[in-house]
Parts: C-alpha cells; sequence; structure tokens
C-alpha cells in the first residue's frame, strides 16, 4: 500500500473531537451505534457504581502514572489521553504522568526495579506484557480482576487476559496488542516477479522465504531485516514466531525449566536458519533503525507500531504472514498493560483511569491516533473499518487466528535478557547449540535460586 492505508475511523462517542466520522442514511444505526450501546449496556452499571464511590469524595486525589515511550505517536496519545481524562474529572481524580524513555535494552524495566527496591514505585504503572509474571510474584502489582465484569473480560482478546495473568488472578491490562507480521517492499518483489502471499494456507515455507531474501539481495540491498535493536526485547519478539513454527518449546509449561526446551534439536535447528540469512549477507546484522523505510531491504519482521512511518514512504509496501516450517504456526503478540502498585493509596480511583485507557473507545484511538497497535478488545474493532480489507486484514487474522504470547514466568527478565544476548551472538556467527545451552544454564539456576520451592 502507499502512503496512508487507513481509509476512516468511524466516530466514537468518548473522543469526537479526536476521530472523523462517516455519514451514515438517515434513521440508519451505525457500527458505532451499535458497538456503544452494547458496551454501555454491559459496563454501565458496574462502572457507574464504582465511578460514583470514586467521585463522592471532596478532596481530588492525585495519583502517579509512569509509561514507556519509543515513539513520538506513542508519546502524543499518552499525554492526550491524560490530559483529556485530567480534564473530564478536574477536581475529582488527577494524573501525574511521567513519560520515560525506553530506549534499546532495558533501561525503562531498570528504573522499575530500583523504585520497588526503594519502595518508590508510582500509583499506576505500565508493564510490557510478559514482564506482568515477574511483577505479579514480587509483589509490584495488585490484582484487578474484581473490577472488571465477566462480560468485559469476555471481550479482551484471549492473548490479552493471558499476558495479564499471573497464578490465576488478573494483573494488568493492555490498549493494544503487537503482532509480528513481514512487511515488504512491494515494489522490489514485483520488479523480481515475487507475489507474497495473502491468505494464512499461503504463508512461505522456511525454505521459499529463504530463497526469496536471496533473489531480492543485490546492489546494496538486502533481502530481509530481521533486527529492530541489537539487545532488549526485540530479539525475543522477532525470533519466537520461528521457534514456535519448528515446533520448539521455550520454557515448561509452568515456566520453571529451559532446559531440553530452548536448547532442544528444534530449537538449535531454529538457530542455525537464522544463522544462515546472516552468514549469506542476506540480512545486516548492524541495520539502522529506517533501514526499510530507506528503501534498503526488501522485507522486514516489524508489528503494525511501523505503519505510522510506513505512511510517509514513497513505496509501495504490504504485510504478509511469518514464514513457516510446516503449518502456519502464527506469530508474537503482545503489548503494554498497564496495572496498579501496592503503593497507591486509592485503587478505585486509579482503576477509574485504568478503565478510561482501556475502554473501546481508547483501545480504537489507540490504533488510530497512538502507535497504530491492534485494538485488545473485540468491541473496538466495531468502531474501526481499516481491518476489513487489505495489510491490516493479514495483521487482524494473524492477531486474532494465531497469536502466541511470550512464556509467562516470574524469571522472564532473565530468560529475555539472555535470549536477547545468544541469538545476536548467533547472528553474528556464535555456536547455536552453545549459545542456546547458555540461555538454558542461566534461566535454571536463576530459577533454582529465586523461585524454587
Amino acid at each position: 500500500m502507499k502512503k496512508r492505508m487507513v481509509s476512516s475511523l468511524l466516530a466514537v462517542a468518548m473522543i469526537t473531537t479526536l476521530l472523523g466520522g462517516c455519514g451514515t442514511k438517515q434513521g440508519e444505526t451505525t457500527k458505532t451505534e451499535q458497538a456503544v450501546a452494547e458496551t454501555e449496556k454491559t459496563e454501565g452499571n458496574t462502572n457507574a457504581a464504582k465511578e460514583s464511590e470514586v467521585l463522592a469524595g471532596g478532596t481530588e486525589v492525585e495519583l502517579s502514572f509512569w509509561y514507556p515511550i519509543s515513539q513520538e505517536s506513542e508519546a502524543n496519545w499518552y499525554a492526550m489521553m491524560v490530559q483529556k481524562f485530567n480534564e473530564e474529572y478536574a477536581g475529582k481524580i488527577k494524573i501525574l504522568e511521567t513519560a520515560n524513555t525506553r530506549g534499546e535494552s532495558f533501561a525503562y524495566e531498570d528504573k522499575v526495579s530500583a523504585a520497588a527496591a526503594t519502595n518508590s514505585l508510582p500509583d499506576i504503572l505500565m508493564a510490557d506484557g510478559p514482564n506482568v509474571a515477574s511483577y505479579a510474584y514480587s509483589n509490584m502489582f495488585i490484582p484487578i480482576e474484581d473490577y472488571f465484569t465477566e462480560e468485559e473480560m469476555k471481550d479482551f482478546l484471549p492473548s490479552t487476559i493471558a499476558q495479564g495473568t499471573y497464578d490465576g488472578h488478573f494483573y494488568a491490562v493492555g490498549m493494544g496488542e503487537g503482532i509480528i507480521n513481514i512487511y515488504y517492499n512491494k515494489d522490489m518483489l514485483d520488479a523480481a516477479g515475487i507475489s507474497a502471499p495473502e491468505k494464512i494456507e499461503d504463508a512461505w515455507t522456511w525454505d521459499e522465504y529463504y530463497d526469496v531474501c536471496k533473489k531480492l539481495t543485490k546492489d546494496g540491498i538486502y533481502g530481509g531485516n530481521f533486527i529492530q535493536e541489537k539487545s532488549g526485547e526485540w530479539i525475543i519478539v522477532a525470533f519466537q514466531p520461528f521457534l514456535v513454527a519448528n515446533g520448539a518449546q521455550l520454557l515448561s509449561d509452568d515456566g520453571s525449566k529451559a532446559e531440553g526446551y530452548i536448547n532442544s534439536e528444534k530449537a538449535i535447528q531454529t538457530g542455525i536458519y537464522l544463522q544462515k540469512f546472516a552468514d549469506e549477507g542476506l540480512i545486516n546484522v548492524d541495520p539502522t533503525a529506517t533501514e526499510f523505510q530507506e528503501g534498503k531491504c526488501a522485507t522486514k519482521l516489524a508489528g503494525a507500531w511501523i505503519i505510522p512511518t510506513l505512511e510517509q514512504a514513497d513505496f509501495n509496501w504490504g504485510v504478509t504472514y511469518i514464514p513457516q516450517k510446516e503449518a502456519y504456526a502464527g506469530s508474537t503478540s503482545g503489548g503494554w498493560t498497564v496495572g496498579v502498585t501496592p503503593n497507591c493509596q486509592n485503587v478505585d480511583a486509579a482503576m477509574e483511569f485504568i478503565h478510561y485507557l482501556s475502554s473501546p473507545e481508547a483501545c480504537a484511538s489507540f490504533t488510530v491516533d497512538g502507535p497504530a497497535y491492534p485494538p485488545v478488545r473485540y468491541s473496538a474493532y466495531d468502531l474501526l473499518d481499516i481491518y476489513d480489507d487489505g495489510p491490516n486484514k493479514i495483521i487482524k487474522e494473524t492477531l486474532f487466528e494465531e497469536g502466541h504470547a511470550r512464556p509467562a514466568t516470574p524469571n522472564y527478565p532473565i530468560f529475555t535478557q539472555k535470549f536477547s544476548e545468544a541469538f545476536y551472538d548467533i547472528l553474528l556467527g556464535a555456536d547455536v547449540k552453545t549459545s542456546l545451552d547458555d540461555i538454558a544454564n542461566s534461566f535454571d539456576k536463576e530459577w533454582e535460586a529465586t523461585y524454587a520451592k
């Protein structure tokens, strides 16, 4: 797709000043009106009761809120939502926001850990989905399931519920959920006589994708791009789909053991496959952040957050599926979530804000006005027409059909750090088995020392 692929957004009740409306025939009920009416019907009584309790007092409640930012659209969206909430709840609840630059590696997580160690966490905290289990285990989040009705919980995607749940309790909820796909330069593929799959059943196999990248690598152009950042959470987000596609399990079902899983024979085969792209120069092991946008590579592993920048690109582009080993196995899903810390003295007020951020209307706005992540609520898709066809339909299909959350384990910080180090070393030529053994050894050693009972 060239330039902008967002065709229009139906007007929504909470954010009418931000989102444009679509015309309807006289007497016709729009998808938005239907969705909003249903939302009000299922949520109204519970939320109204909680709101009346929160707003009954005469003193304004001030709540601190930390969130990470990695791109301008994300920062602008959070700032906008905080401002709108504070205006709507003026004199009742005030959110004091702190935007923290994400950067590469784990700078935001390190700041959160330092705050936990000094008992200086904010009232409301955002956490990357796979870190929820660790934060819950460490008493950095409190359970919040009692603040959602059964109907509300059913409106969230299963992967969203899974990443926010630990040990039977729900701790954090998101607004948008990322899903990894292959973005491609359609002009380059057309010139090479290559058509990208547009149906799940036609997804490229590993061998087919390798051949595509090999054919497209020439004249200083790389066939693929695997690396958004060389350390931090990206590496596991990008490479987990390849492991899943090959039938490799990253950790044991209970998240307590890595030996025999991340270093299994199938995992080793996956590492060898990925390493081949680097060895043969089909990918750049040290790319710039905008390599794809600059037309220096033909395909790229990325999430929907890349779309706002692609809308400014001067070439035609499209989206297809992660390559599969045998059958379609989906992709990595997940996103940033928000929860309440034990430091919060007014949980009702905090949850009023969290409900505000995670409402269907806000989730729709997060997609269009924010970083373009697909919404986490089914009803939010009824407020949007951008997922009906084109590249966004493929993104939605990937998320709905085969979205795989990252491993849920309180030892996740160790796992993702070691995973990132090992797989980047593999791209640089390190022995695959030795690198994966190091992940397993480090994880299991930390588990025994910290979590084993």
